[in-house]
């Protein structure tokens, strides 16, 4: 396990060195400073969504170490939509289940019966096979 060295670039942003990690695949590339001083700011656009594919779009060929935070750039920015639209959806779905829930409570209160969209049609499927099950048994 590597404890020495774990925190070492927390130390190194700091100090404003570079890391001197072997075993990071980011810093396999070789870029000169003059090309890491040029892409800094293209890079930095690569962390913020929706503007990270200016770097990335960009290429190689306009600046390598832009590039490389830029893939990474996207990745992270589609890993943030789909968790966004994840989160809505669920929300969406328990709210929507509290709504049902609530009248549910309503007309079980008013003594009436009531169907949930979809849900009544898949209880009526539940019912059935259960039917099919005990009338087995018996």
């Amino acid at each position: 396990m590597r404890t020495k060295d774990t925190f070492g670039f927390i130390r190194d942003f700091i100090s404003g060195r570079r890391s001197e990690a072997k075993d990071v695949p980011f810093e396999s590339h070789s870029f000169d400073e003059s090309e890491v001083d040029e892409g800094k700011s293209l890079a930095v656009l690569a962390y913020i969504p929706v503007l990270c594919f200016i770097p990335f779009i960009q290429g190689k060929g306009a600046n390598r170490y832009a590039y490389e935070h830029g893939k990474q750039g996207v990745l992270l920015f589609l890993f943030e939509v789909v968790a966004l639209i994840g989160a809505l959806f669920w929300k969406a779905a328990l709210f929507l289940a509290a709504i049902a829930s609530l009248v549910g409570i309503i007309y079980v209160l008013q003594g009436r019966t009531w169907r949930i969209p979809f849900i009544g049609d898949l209880a009526d499927k539940l019912e059935s096979d259960a039917e099919e099950h005990i009338g087995d048994k018996m």
